[in-house]
């Protein structure tokens, strides 16, 4: 099914920190507008760790969030930087570098594609 025939909505950031923020509070205004609150915060809590590596490597980023059926939420967020997001090693004593371990954590699934001249992260998570 094409998202367009779902709620869904796109958002261009420009690559800084407060996009973090205004990500985060887009969604969590969007999941409440299509009746499906983030009680627990997940999805907004995936969606600023997926923006984060994305302005912090990217010079364009799209944040796309749709709910492809009753009981999920998909977040991408779309970049022009090519290579793929890294996966940080396990060292527990490192101040940054937890992110994707969150995502991955919070996420049903969550994975990375080609696309154009650059990327697609993505992550899918249960609404309420």
């Amino acid at each position: 099914m094409d998202y367009f025939e779902r709620p869904h909505f796109l958002l261009a950031l420009k690559p800084a920190d407060t996009s973090v923020r205004a990500a985060r509070d887009v969604v969590r205004a969007a999941l409440e507008g299509w009746d499906r609150p983030d009680a627990t915060g997940d999805v907004e809590l995936i969606t600023s760790e997926l923006v984060t590596n994305a302005i912090r490597h990217a010079s364009t980023v799209t944040l796309v969030l749709y709910l492809p059926d009753d009981k999920t939420a998909m977040v991408e967020v779309w970049d022009d930087n090519p290579e793929g997001p890294v996966e940080p090693s396990h060292d527990l004593q490192a101040e940054s570098g937890r992110g994707l371990f969150l995502v991955g954590a919070l996420s049903r699934s969550w994975g990375w594609r080609p696309a154009g001249e650059g990327k697609v992260t993505w992550a899918q998570a249960a609404t309420t």
